[in-house]
């Protein structure tokens, strides 16, 4: 059994939690297809106003599951980045309610671009959070290359990027990654505090709050996300992204020399 979710709900606020027997919760597409029937099931329960995302284990997500990645057709990329960035969208154009990612664990990957999904972001100061795929010789393809160039600027975006770096919950708040870290125990506490902050608001005003930002993000996003979507296909379909991902299963460290003979 692979990484599931559960819905709980309290009054106006509801939380999706990311579960799985190992504590590893890792992106496939069968969460991605739970999630997004999760969220459009939400459209219909006006009562909920904020969501908050979490972790349950030693993850929030700790990025997409290598194994599926691993037996998909070369040519298969991009449209996997294209099924990856529907679901992301979804996530950030859920309009009657506001999101909330509760980092509690690694956030890497796939997990990292759902945080980014949200519209806000509240993570353990230990955590952990990046992209890594340059480390399998891919690159993010669910949208991450976007939405890290909007939080942070061009020149953290890069660097985080190109050196497949994670960092703590403290870094990514002075980033600007994530809104606030705070310790591991005050994390629910915190994102529960934010969401009762927002709910003290006049709720139409915050859902056409959150259309300026949805309508803004879109004018910009559409470009550079099919941008993204073709420049991981092309990824996908080298030797040197079978090879990173075969030494990720097989835990030991990439020949990148095999592919520059």
């Amino acid at each position: 059994m692979g990484t599931e979710i559960r819905y709980e709900q309290s009054g106006p606020i509801g939380r999706i939690t990311f579960i799985s027997p190992n504590g590893i919760n890792l992106l496939s597409v069968p969460l991605m297809v739970e999630l997004e029937a999760k969220l459009a099931e939400l459209r219909n329960v006006p009562g909920v106003r904020v969501l908050i995302l979490t972790g349950e284990g030693k993850t929030f997500i700790a990025g997409a599951d290598i194994a599926e990645m691993s037996t998909a057709p070369g040519d298969y990329g991009r449209a996997f980045s294209q099924r990856g960035q529907r679901c992301m969208n979804m996530l950030t154009k859920f309009e009657h309610c506001v999101t909330i990612a509760a980092i509690n664990g690694p956030a890497l990957g796939g997990g990292c671009e759902v945080a980014l999904a949200c519209d806000l972001r509240v993570m353990a100061e230990e955590a952990r959070i990046g992209f890594p795929e340059v480390k399998l010789g891919l690159i993010p393809g669910w949208g991450g290359t976007q939405r890290a160039f909007a939080l942070m600027g061009p020149a953290r975006a890069r660097h985080m990027l190109f050196t497949g770096e994670h960092i703590s919950g403290r870094q990514a708040a002075d980033y600007g990654l994530v809104n606030e870290a705070v310790a591991l125990g005050e994390l629910v506490p915190t994102a529960e505090r934010l969401a009762k902050q927002i709910l003290s608001n006049g709720p139409g005003a915050v859902r056409l709050a959150k259309r300026v930002f949805c309508n803004e993000e879109t004018s910009w996003l559409e470009k550079g996300l099919a941008g993204e979507a073709e420049a991981f296909g092309e990824a996908f379909l080298n030797d040197e992204a079978r090879e990173g991902l075969r030494a990720f299963l097989e835990k030991r460290q990439p020949s990148w020399s095999l592919q520059e003979a």
